[in-house]
Formats: C-alpha cells, sequence, structure tokens
C-alpha cells in the first residue's frame, strides 16, 4: 500500500514541476568571448612547458654568447656546459664569468687550460675572483707555491677552487706540514698529487691510513718515509691497501717491508696490472728456471711497453706468454 501511493504522489509532483517549467522563459543564449592571445602570453606559455635543461634560443642567452664569442667554446662545449649548470641560461650579467677568467689569464693560463677549467667545472665562473680567487692564490704562495705550480694544479684539477680555505685546505696543508716538517713538501705534494690537499676530512682520513700501514708491522719514521716518497698513500682506500698487501705477502711470500722499497706498487691494479705480470713473471721461471729475474716489485712498476718488451715479446714463447698475460689458461708442459 506504501508503495503505490509513494508512486502516485511521485508521478503527481514531477507533472506539476514540468508544468512550471514550461511556464519559465529560457534565458537568452550566452554569448562567447574570444580571447585573443598575445605573443608575450603565448610566449610564457611555452616557456612554462620547458622545465630543466632550457629550451631557449640561444641568441638571447648572454652566457652562451660569452663562452663561444670570449672564451672560445665550440658549441658542443657550450651545450655541456649548460646542461650541468641550466641556471646559466638565466643569467642576466655575466660581469663574475669575465672576472673569473681574467683572473686564470693573468695567471698565465693558456686558452685551452681556460676552456678546460669551464667545462670541467662550470660553478668555476661564479666564483668572486677578488674574495675567493684571489686569497686562495695569495696563500699558496707564503707556503712557497709559484705561479707556474698553481697554473698546472688548476689544469689537473678544475675544481680546486671550490673548497673551502678553511675547512678543508689550511687543515690538511697544517696535518701535512706537522707530519713532515716541510713547506717544500706541500709544494711537491700540490704538484703531484694536489687532490690531497682538497680531501674533505683529510686529518682523519689521513690518520687512518697511517695506523693502517703501521698494523704490517712497519715503524713510524718508516711510514713517514714512505709518505714523503709517495703522498697518495695517504688517500688510497684501506680496502685497497690491504688487498695488494695481503697479495704480496701471502701470495708473492714478500715481507711486508717490500712496500718500504716499492710504495708505488699501492696504486696499482691488483687484478688488471699486478696479478697478470705476476702470472707471466712465474711462468718464466717455470719455462727458464736458469734465467735469473728481478723482483716482482721492479717488474709491476715497468710501463706497460717496456714490461711486454723486455719479458713479452722478446721470449721464444711470447705467443703463449701473451695469452697467459691476458689471462687465458695455459698448459705451461705443452710450452717447456
Amino acid at each position: 500500500m506504501f508503495f503505490r501511493y509513494f508512486a502516485s504522489s511521485l508521478g503527481s509532483a514531477l507533472h506539476h514541476l514540468a508544468a512550471a517549467a514550461s511556464r519559465i522563459e529560457s534565458p537568452p543564449f550566452p554569448r562567447i568571448i574570444l580571447l585573443k592571445l598575445s605573443p608575450l602570453s603565448t610566449s610564457t606559455a611555452v616557456k612554462d612547458r620547458s622545465i630543466g635543461y632550457p629550451q631557449q634560443e640561444e641568441n638571447g642567452c648572454l652566457m652562451s654568447d660569452f663562452l663561444l664569442n670570449e672564451c672560445g667554446l665550440c658549441q658542443s662545449e657550450v651545450s655541456r656546459v649548460l646542461e650541468k649548470r641550466p641556471s646559466f641560461v638565466r643569467t642576466r650579467s655575466t660581469h663574475t664569468a669575465q672576472q673569473a677568467v681574467r683572473f686564470l689569464r693573468d695567471l698565465g693560463c693558456t686558452e685551452q687550460q681556460v676552456r678546460k677549467v669551464i667545462t670541467r667545472n662550470p660553478p668555476f665562473l661564479t666564483t668572486i675572483a677578488e674574495k675567493q680567487l684571489k686569497l686562495k692564490f695569495e696563500f699558496m704562495k707564503t707556503l712557497g707555491f709559484t705561479t707556474e705550480d698553481f697554473r698546472n694544479a688548476i689544469s689537473c684539477c678544475p675544481r680546486f677552487f671550490d673548497y673551502s680555505l678553511e675547512k678543508t685546505l689550511c687543515p690538511n696543508i697544517m696535518y701535512l706540514q706537522n707530519l713532515v716538517g716541510s713547506e717544500a713538501y706541500i709544494s711537491r705534494v700540490f704538484k703531484e698529487s694536489p687532490s690531497i690537499l682538497y680531501t674533505s676530512n683529510g686529518p682523519e682520513i689521513f690518520e687512518k691510513r697511517l695506523k693502517h700501514l703501521a698494523s704490517f708491522g712497519l715503524p713510524e719514521d718508516k711510514i713517514k718515509e714512505l709518505v714523503r716518497r709517495f703522498p697518495r698513500a695517504l688517500i688510497i682506500s684501506i680496502d685497497k691497501v690491504q688487498k695488494t698487501m695481503d697479495f704480496f705477502i701471502h701470495t708473492a711470500g714478500l715481507p711486508a717491508k717490500f712496500v718500504l722499497t716499492y710504495p708505488l706498487v699501492l696504486k696499482y691494479s691488483l687484478e688488471c696490472r699486478i696479478k697478470p705480470r705476476y702470472k707471466v713473471f712465474m711462468s718464466i721461471s717455470a719455462i727458464q728456471p736458469s734465467e735469473r729475474l728481478p723482483t716482482l716489485c721492479s717488474v709491476v712498476c715497468l710501463t706497460e711497453p717496456v714490461f711486454l718488451r723486455r719479458y713479452v715479446n722478446c721470449s721464444p714463447h711470447a705467443t703463449k706468454l701473451l695469452e697467459i698475460y691476458r689471462g687465458k689458461p695455459v698448459d705451461l708442459d705443452v710450452i717447456q
């Protein structure tokens, strides 16, 4: 009964609603207003779609023009610089960049060195010459560095200027001076391994490396001499040093003090250089037992062309030795 009453009431209500709606005048058809976009709004919309590496035309980029016309970069080099530093596209002034480049040229850097610094370290162009570049240069001069030393270090390590004088350079230099006691040594480190000077948390890392070398039973004074001869020992990873020392001690049968005479072996790859040469070394000993060979460490330290000429190419078994050197399995009994 309830559902029948509800349906009847609903039908009557809908009938009255339809009748009322038919008596209401329809509103006029809405007008459509066409808006004409200005060139400015159109270009803005296009720019809004470009996020990330800029797609702005290079003709409107001040930094692009500066790099091409005043720094001598080619188009591909400019593109790489802008990829590394997209904010350069929005640069409104190249004054700071001009001062930074002028600083390099005043040092006597060649145009090739200038381009190398810019392409490898684009943030260099945002460095303030008076406050950051010249301050570091003057500080290094007080330690005995020449302009040529500085030039060479910049060329080898374009990111040198990125590191703080107070937080990184000074603590590292003071540690090395206390360790070796010579400003001339700091100058040598700067020439040969400038990365040591800008190692983050350098004193802590250096101390760990020294303690690790001491764990092999090496005297403290001998370790200092090793570092004096081979400064890079302070930044080679502990894991790499451990694996190299284990191989020479446990596989090659050398005492740990070998590293005091041949510290350079620590920098060579164990898998790509030391082990392959060791296999050739042992193969020659097996094939020609009477032949007197030098120490393994001296063989490892030879350059690639000299090693091949002395111990592989001149042998009557050169083909087999070369296969051994390249890691191929060879039966020594066949070639004896």
